[in-house]
């Protein structure tokens, strides 16, 4: 049986980890320059913090390591690292060159919402060969308050010129599906990995990937929502 999304007018999509292969890249490099200054910071780690911003990741990063981590050490060799990888070239997701054309067809506006600050984030467009794809987007460094706080839902719907309920927020983190979520848009998880029930549980929809998402606005049609989302408070 299908069922199908309440209406919407506008896209908003996550950058890193779901329009992006950016993470592994974040990954290698904290872990490289952890190990560098005596310390070791495991994948799952890592990955507990995907979607998070700057400010969230350095507390974490200082709880994990206690004392003796030092900022003004790590995050100069932890950038050296990521930009040996980077440089080689980032991948774009599967499917996100087709669901942008789709979205092109069909005259649906759309805008990155990114926890990268804006610098970071050109970069990474750059080095996926992405820039001349997704016409506009609003960074952490462009507003108050990063993801899971609603800030960059919010701003991404102005530049849209919608309300953030008209929003579909393409996500793959919990920080980012809260964000929507406390926003009043309409907060979709698209994650390839399996989905922790968490995952699924802040989501009004899940996907396996960018190629569903494809698929379902070709039919116009998507699996029933979450029973467990609909029941959660917006915020």
């Amino acid at each position: 049986m299908t069922t199908l999304l309440p209406r919407f007018e506008g896209v908003i999509l996550d950058m890193d980890g779901l329009a992006l292969d950016t993470e592994p890249a974040y990954s290698d490099a904290w872990r490289k320059a952890a190990g560098d200054l005596g310390f070791e910071l495991t994948p799952e780690a890592c990955g507990v913090l995907a979607g998070h911003h700057a400010d969230h990741v350095r507390r974490e990063f200082q709880r994990m390591m206690g004392e003796r981590f030092d900022p003004a050490r790590f995050y100069p060799l932890a950038e050296t690292y990521w930009r040996e990888t980077v440089r080689r070239g980032i991948a774009r997701m599967p499917g996100l060159d087709e669901l942008l054309n789709q979205l092109e067809q069909r005259r649906i506006p759309r805008l990155l919402a990114t926890n990268s600050d804006r610098r970071y984030a050109l970069e990474c467009l750059r080095y996926a060969g992405a820039e001349r794809l997704i016409p506009g987007m609003v960074c952490r460094s462009d507003v108050a308050r990063g993801k899971p706080e609603p800030d960059l839902v919010e701003a991404a719907a102005r530049r849209l010129g919608l309300e953030p309920s008209l929003c579909l927020v393409l996500e793959d983190s919990a920080a980012g599906l809260i964000a929507a979520r406390r926003a009043g848009a309409i907060p979709v998880l698209v994650n390839a990995k399996p989905a922790r029930d968490r995952l699924i549980s802040l989501a009004r929809w899940y996907f396996n990937d960018l190629h569903e998402v494809v698929d379902w606005l070709r039919l116009r049609a998507c699996p029933q929502p979450s029973k467990t989302a609909a029941s959660l408070p917006a915020s």
